[in-house]
């Protein structure tokens, strides 16, 4: 059987025969000792790009974020701002409730990943009232489903909201390198406005595993503990590292603007057939389609294609590095044999759209 092609995230990309080449010559050791020189080769290379004083390895970006709110925060208790649509309050089982007794106050959050500045103002707790939590950290996502932050928005937020409080700021970066391919910006320039962000290099660069929590020394020191308590205290990790550093290399070659080109070229198509649409313009790899039909991802695996139903009628395709112009091409054709029948075309056009999607 033909292998499916699949399009539910750039997770399930596999790594490069450079990256296995890399992982098996890394230099290792222990890195909780701190004496993995690939390890620290990694961190240090990425907090440089991020302009930030340090860097710390992580399994994931979920105990990379984790281990940021729970550094930031260190008073049980304390509140977090964050999107209502964000990853780190829909995804992340709340961690930081069940292992640090933080508060995640959610700000309606816009389809682009945006947050209205006056709603941030008006969630921040006043400091001298006993009844309710104190607010301690405003986290903000980039991208936010494939939707880069414009740059302006985060130093807005900063100088008119956040400073004037003394609140920190935490990125979701799990696809930060998507938004620097997309907008055209330095990594340093991105990370600018905010005073830590986590990195991820399984999404998009197609490592096996790992991400990094970039900021000051005093906030990584901490978080290095806490990883430790939460289980992230590996040893060798410069077989993972060594992957990174390639795929460092691999991002400031291009890699991810043929990702964007493919997923530009498949919106394209997509939005010319009948009883499809795309749902949110597409910035960077990710596309979100609106159907017709409640079953359109099981009708897509039996035309070979993965895709995620995010919702009844709502699709998430992800584009990533493992696919072709071929496999493009492919998905194209077997939206086409599920666009309606003529006799449904008339039916299909004088529908109107359900405005909850």
């Amino acid at each position: 059987m033909q292998p499916y092609i699949d399009l539910r995230s750039d997770t399930v990309s596999r790594p490069t025969q450079a990256m296995r080449q890399a992982m098996a010559a890394a230099v290792v050791g222990d890195d909780v000792y701190g004496e993995d020189p690939t390890v620290s080769q990694l961190e240090s290379r990425v907090a440089t790009l991020f302009g930030k004083e340090a860097a710390l390895f992580f399994p994931t970006g979920t105990m990379s974020n984790l281990a940021a709110l729970l550094a930031w925060c260190p008073e049980r208790g304390s509140e977090v701002l964050v999107g209502s649509h964000s990853h780190i309050f829909l995804y992340e089982q709340a961690g930081a409730c069940q292992l640090g007794s933080l508060s995640l106050r959610t700000v309606d959050q816009r389809p682009d990943g945006t947050m209205d500045r006056k709603d941030i103002e008006a969630a921040i707790r006043p400091e001298n009232d006993v009844h309710e939590p104190r607010t301690r950290l405003v986290c903000v996502e980039n991208t936010h489903n494939g939707s880069v932050l414009p740059p302006a928005y985060l130093h807005a937020l900063q100088e008119d909201v956040l400073r004037p409080y003394g609140l920190p700021v935490h990125l979701d970066g799990a696809r930060i390198w998507n938004a620097l391919a997309a907008s055209g910006q330095r990594p340093a320039e991105a990370a600018a406005p905010v005073d830590s962000l986590s990195v991820c290099l399984s999404k998009g660069l197609g490592c096996p595993a790992g991400s990094l929590l970039v900021g000051p020394y005093t906030l990584v020191a901490k978080a290095r503990r806490i990883r430790k308590a939460l289980g992230g205290g590996m040893r060798q990790t410069g077989v993972l590292a060594a992957a990174g550093l390639v795929a460092l290399d691999d991002f400031e070659a291009g890699i991810l603007g043929l990702d964007h080109a493919r997923a530009q070229r498949l919106a394209h198509g997509i939005q010319a057939i009948p009883g499809f649409r795309l749902y949110t313009p597409v910035d960077t790899n990710i596309l979100f389609v609106c159907s017709d039909e409640d079953d359109a991802a099981k009708r897509l695996r039996e035309k070979g294609v993965l895709a995620t139903q995010w919702e009844p009628r709502l699709l998430r395709l992800v584009v990533h590095r493992d696919l072709q112009d071929a496999d493009i091409d492919h998905v194209i054709q077997a939206f086409q044999q599920l666009s309606p029948k003529p006799e449904r075309k008339k039916r299909f056009l004088e529908r109107l759209w359900d405005p909850s999607l």
